[in-house]
C-alpha cells in the first residue's frame, strides 16, 4: 500500500509538470512551485526516516500527527534555537539544489519532450487514475492501524472515503447513568492528592534514583506490575480518573458522561482541584473531558522544569487557603520527565548528559548518545522526587493524622532503545507501559499485589470511603484492598483504541495477549486474532495459550459492559 501511494505522489507530480509543458500554460509557476515542491517532500522525508529511526513511528503516523497538532506543540517539543536554525539552512542547501537541477532539466526538455512527452504524459496520467482507483478500492480493507504506519496520511484520506468508525462511535449510547450511579454517601471524607508523572517507568522507582518517594512507599500498597491504560497522556489520564478502559474514552466525550468517582467526590461537598505543568487542555479537542469537571484548573507553561516548581507553589499556597474548607481533591501532573528531561543545574548528578540544547541536525545519533539520554531522565526523576517530597511535607500533618489518601504513578512509561526505539510510542511493552506506582490509605497496612492497573486506583480509594459501593456498576477496575478475584486481567490500550488501532494488550497474572481486532468499532460481536503471547516480562510464551487465552472472551464481553446494545 505504501508503495501504491508514493507511486500516486509520483504519478501526480509528473503529470503537473508534463502539464505544464505540454500546453505551455503557467510556465513561470511551475519554476517556481516544481522545485519548491520536491524540497518540501525531500526534507519531510530525511525527517521522516529521523523520526523512525529514533522513535520507530513515523511521522504521518496518526500517533504522531495528534502531537503535532496540539496547541502549545512548541512548548511540548523542546526544540532549541541550534536545531531550528539548522533545519532552516539545511532546507535552504536543498531548495538550492533542486532550483539548479530544476535548471539543468529544463536545458534538456525540449529534446525530451519532442520525443517522449506525449507518451510520458498518457503513462502517468494512466499511472495516476490507476493508484487512484486502487486507493479507493482497497483502502477500507486495510486496517487503520496498518495504513496510518506504512502510507503518508493514510488516515486522513481514509476519512474522505469513509467516516463510518467516527459515525458509530457517537452513535454509540453509554449506559452509564453516571449521576444517579454517583449518588453515595461516604461514611470519611479525607483529602485526596493524586500525583501523576510523565513516563515514570516503573525500575527506576527505587531508592537509589527516587529515594524520598520509594521510601515513603513502604507504608503504602505498591505492585509488582502496575500498567498505565495506554501508551500516550490524554488516555492513561482518563483511564486513572475514570476507572475505565480507554475505549470508552470518545464514546464518553460524544455523550457528555462524566468521571462517576469524581462526581462522588463532588455530591459529597468535596473541592476538586486539577494542576497540570503541561498542556492538558490542548491535547486533544475532545479533551474536556477531563479536565472540565475540576471546580478550579489550572495549567502551567513555563520553560521546561520551571513549570513543576510553579504548580507545587500553586498547590501549596491554594491548600493553606482556609476560606476553601472543604475537603479536597487534588490532581497535580507532573512534566519534567518528558523528553527533553528537564531539571536545575544542580540536579545534575547522573552524568555525562546529553545537551539540553541538543542539535538534532548535526549529524550525531541520539541512539549513540543513549546513556547521556538516559542519565538527563534519572537527574529529571531526581528533581521530581524532590517535588513530591516537598508537597508532602507540606501536607505532613494530615497525613499523620490519617486526614490524606495519596495515589502517585506515571500516566506511562518510557522506553530508551530497551526494544530499539525511544519514547512511549504506539505498540506496548513493559519499558512503556509499566510504571511506578503506589496508593497510601490510612489506617491500610502496606502490601504489595501482584498486577494493578490506572483503573484501580480510584474504586480502591471509593471501596475505602465507602465499603458497601459496587464498583463493577461504573468501573474495570477492582478494590486493591482486597484480594484478587479470579481470573483477573487488565487491559492497555493501543493508541485511540480501537478508532485508530486496533491492537490491546490483555495483562493476567500468568503473562499477556497482544490482540489485535478485526474491526475499529465496538459491538456485541467483537472479534480479535492473537498477535503475540508472552510471559510477564515480555518473553515470548506460545506454550501459556491455555493459561491466557480465556482473557479474548472475556474482553469482547466486557467492552460491551457500559453500552446500549
Amino acid at each position: 500500500m505504501a508503495v501504491v501511494f508514493t507511486y500516486f505522489l509520483v504519478s501526480v507530480f509528473c503529470l503537473t509538470l508534463l502539464c505544464f509543458n505540454t500546453f505551455k500554460v503557467g510556465r513561470i509557476v511551475a519554476d517556481l512551485a516544481i522545485p519548491l515542491a520536491v524540497s518540501v517532500v525531500s526534507i519531510f522525508y530525511f525527517v521522516d526516516v529521523q523520526t523512525f529511526s529514533t522513535t520507530g513511528m513515523h511521522l504521518y503516523s496518526a500517533y504522531v500527527i495528534d502531537s503535532l497538532v496540539q496547541e502549545n506543540i512548541w512548548n511540548e517539543l523542546h526544540f532549541k534555537g541550534n536545531t531550528l536554525i539548522s533545519f532552516f539552512l539545511f532546507f535552504g542547501v536543498v531548495i538550492t539544489l533542486n532550483y539548479v537541477l530544476y535548471f539543468l532539466f529544463n536545458r534538456l526538455e525540449n529534446r525530451f519532450f519532442k520525443y517522449f512527452g506525449r507518451t510520458a504524459l498518457v503513462i502517468t496520467s494512466v499511472a495516476f487514475m490507476s493508484s487512484v482507483v486502487f486507493f479507493i478500492a482497497f483502502s477500507g480493507k486495510i486496517s487503520k492501524d496498518e495504513g496510518n504506519e506504512t502510507v503518508p496520511f493514510f488516515d486522513e484520506f481514509h476519512s474522505l472515503l469513509s467516516n463510518d468508525a467516527a459515525t458509530r462511535i457517537k452513535k454509540l449510547k453509554p449506559n452509564y447513568p453516571y449521576r444517579t450511579l454517583a449518588s453515595v454517601t461516604l461514611s470519611k471524607k479525607p483529602d485526596i492528592l493524586f500525583i501523576f508523572v510523565e513516563s515514570l517507568r516503573d525500575d527506576i522507582f527505587n531508592d537509589e534514583y527516587m529515594p524520598f518517594t520509594h521510601s515513603f512507599s513502604n507504608r503504602c500498597i505498591t505492585s509488582k506490575h502496575h500498567h498505565s491504560g495506554e501508551l500516550s497522556t490524554i488516555y492513561s489520564t482518563f483511564s486513572i480518573l475514570y476507572g475505565l478502559n480507554i475505549h470508552h474514552y470518545y464514546p464518553f466525550y460524544f455523550s457528555k458522561s462524566r468521571s462517576v468517582p469524581i462526581q462522588i467526590l463532588k455530591n459529597n461537598g468535596y473541592l476538586t482541584i486539577g494542576a497540570a505543568a503541561s498542556n492538558l487542555k490542548g491535547m486533544s479537542i475532545h479533551s474536556a473531558v477531563l479536565h472540565d469537571q475540576f471546580e478550579l484548573f489550572q495549567e502551567f507553561h513555563d520553560a521546561g522544569w520551571k513549570k513543576d516548581r510553579k504548580m507545587v507553589d500553586w498547590i501549596k499556597e491554594l491548600s493553606a487557603d482556609k476560606s476553601k474548607d472543604r475537603p479536597k481533591f487534588y490532581f497535580m501532573f507532573f512534566n519534567s520527565t518528558h523528553h527533553n528531561y528537564y531539571y536545575p543545574p544542580e540536579f545534575e548528578k547522573h552524568t555525562p548528559v546529553i545537551s539540553q540544547d541538543f542539535n538534532y541536525f548535526d549529524g550525531a545519533s541520539l541512539k549513540d548518545r543513549k546513556s547521556e539520554v538516559w542519565n538527563r531522565y534519572l537527574n529529571a526523576a531526581a528533581f521530581i522526587d524532590s517535588l513530591v517530597f516537598e508537597t508532602l511535607e507540606h501536607f505532613k500533618s494530615k497525613i499523620e493524622a490519617g486526614e490524606m489518601i495519596i495515589a502517585f504513578a506515571g500516566d506511562h512509561g518510557e522506553e530508551f532503545w530497551d526494544a530499539g526505539a525511544l519514547g512511549h510510542g504506539r505498540r506496548s511493552n513493559n519499558f512503556r507501559s509499566q510504571t511506578a506506582f503506589m496508593l497510601c490509605i490510612p489506617e491500610t497496612q502496606a502490601k504489595t499485589v501482584g498486577l494493578s492497573s490506572h483503573v484501580d486506583i480510584f474504586p480502591t480509594i471509593i471501596k475505602y470511603l465507602n465499603p458497601t459501593s459496587n464498583l463493577q456498576k461504573w468501573s474495570n477496575g477492582v478494590s486493591l484492598l482486597e484480594d484478587a478475584p479470579s481470573r483477573r486481567y487488565i487491559a492497555v490500550g493501543g493508541f485511540d483504541f480501537p478508532r485508530r488501532s486496533p491492537e490491546v494488550t490483555l495483562i493476567s497474572d500468568k503473562g499477556k495477549l497482544l490482540l489485535k481486532k478485526t474491526t475499529d468499532s465496538i459491538n456485541p460481536d467483537n472479534k480479535f486474532t492473537v498477535l503475540k503471547r508472552t510471559d510477564l516480562e515480555d518473553k515470548p510464551g506460545n506454550s501459556l495459550a491455555n493459561e491466557l487465552d480465556w482473557m479474548i472472551d472475556r474482553f469482547a464481553v466486557d467492552m460491551n459492559a457500559f453500552f446500549v446494545q
